[in-house]
């Protein structure tokens, strides 16, 4: 598993705001070329469906298995052989708001994926951790 954290001044309001829209994150982060809806709720909850893009890494469609408001959420993505699942949380800790993401990938060419993309995956998650801390700060 890869876990990465940051933290902001923001509050958690402010960071949630920015880390429970995911599909804003194109627009946001330059880890993400897009993310767009392409099914479930109309608003976002466990079993919306997103179309995510990233530069270098093949399309995915990941499914909102977890969402708690204002404190994080779990979405999934299953491709032949590979399951990956990401963990969103903000928390409040000694006064200053945490962004942790948590990245696991499982299923019979797991080991393949960590030995080849864990490196690049982790300064992908650092990235978006501080980049989304330092735009909360600013809200």
């Amino acid at each position: 598993m890869i876990v990465e954290r940051a933290t902001t001044t923001g509050s958690p309001e402010q960071l949630w705001s920015l880390v429970g829209a995911p599909e804003r994150w194109g627009e946001l982060l330059p880890t993400f070329d897009s993310v767009r809806r392409v099914g479930g709720p109309a608003v976002t909850d466990v079993g919306s469906r997103f179309e995510v893009r990233q530069p270098g890494l093949a399309r995915a469609i990941y499914e909102v298995t977890a969402w708690e408001p204002g404190r994080g959420f779990t979405w999934e993505s299953r491709l032949p052989g590979i399951w990956t699942t990401a963990e969103h949380r903000v928390s409040g800790v000694d006064g200053r708001t945490q962004l942790e993401l948590r990245l696991h990938w499982s299923g019979p060419l797991a080991w393949l994926i960590r030995r080849s993309l864990a490196g690049r995956a982790s300064e992908m998650m650092r990235n978006e951790a501080e980049t989304l801390c330092e735009l909360a700060r600013r809200a």
